[in-house]
Parts: structure tokens; sequence; C-alpha cells
């Protein structure tokens, strides 16, 4: 029995150490603090205009990932209408959307974006660790996202987690 605990013991410790460093490391990252990636996609509104990371806007602003065929981005969809007049500067992602359905929600229930990337072959995604939509992105004016929320943006969200966000960088 004592031979075993000896064998073991060097082990235990290997393992407490290694859990120890990866919590450290972790807790000394940033978290979700990466810059937007390098893309080329087209306007929604002008098909033959090219946009990338350097047509974004150079002050913070909200990142948003939607949907025409995405129920929790109509649901959400209101309250962008109300933060943009707030003057929050809102860029939208139309993700997986055909140009036809994304111009008609937008047309019918209001644009509340500054500009709009046609994200219709999902090729964003995948740098931006896209899940689903909606998903809001608080960018600062470098073009580093500073924190991301996965779902869909009711009021609370916006008051309690997002717009504070926001406004720590705008100070």
């Amino acid at each position: 029995m004592k031979k075993k605990l000896l064998f073991f013991t060097p082990l235990i410790l290997a393992v407490g150490i290694g859990i120890l460093l990866f919590d450290l490391l972790r807790a000394s990252a940033p978290s979700g603090q990466k810059s937007l990636p390098d893309f080329y996609l087209q306007d929604l509104f002008e098909p033959e205009r090219v946009i990338s990371r350097k047509d974004l806007p150079s002050q913070p602003y909200l990142l948003n990932v939607w949907g025409s065929w995405c129920y929790y981005c109509r649901f959400e969809h209101p309250l962008l209408m109300e933060i943009a007049a707030q003057g929050v500067n809102i860029v939208g992602v139309a993700y997986r959307d055909s140009r036809k359905g994304a111009l008609e929600m937008l047309n019918k229930s209001g644009n509340p974006f500054s500009l709009v990337i046609d994200d219709s072959k999902g090729s964003l995604a995948p740098a931006l660790g896209i899940e689903g939509a909606p998903e809001t992105y608080v960018i600062d004016g470098q073009g580093v996202i500073r924190y991301r929320y996965s779902g869909a943006m009711d009021e609370r969200i916006w008051r309690d987690v997002l717009k504070p966000e926001l406004d720590k960088l705008r100070k």
C-alpha cells in the first residue's frame, strides 16, 4: 500500500500543479478579447461595394449578427431600433440569409444599422466564433472584440450588460 502511495504522489502533485498553472493562465488572459478577423464581403444595400475591416467605425460600436429567418432576431429588432435611435452605432451582419429576405425585413421593420455586411455564405462566422443568431459584440475603436453576448438581447441585457460594456469604452 505504501509503495502504491509513493508511486502516485508525484502524479497527483503534477496534476495539481498543472491545474493551478492553467487557472493562473486563464485568469490573466482577457476573456473574449480578440481582434475582428480580416474579411471582404458585400454591402447588403450596395452589392457592388465590398466591405472590409477598414470600413468599420473607429469609435466603439455594436456588431449584431442576425438573419430574417431567425425568430429571436425578429424579437430583438425593435430594441435594436430603440438603441440606434439613442445614437448607438450598430453594424449588422446578415448571417446565412438571402439578400432578398434580409432587405425585406429591414424595409418592413426598419434599419437600425449604420452598415450591413452581407454574410450570406456564413464565411465570417467561423472566424468570429459565431454559434448562431442572434449574437451581439461590443467592439472598441481599434476593432477588438471586448464583449460577446450570444442570444436574443432584451431590455435587461442591454441595460445591465451590453450598455455598461459599451459605456466603459466611450469614456
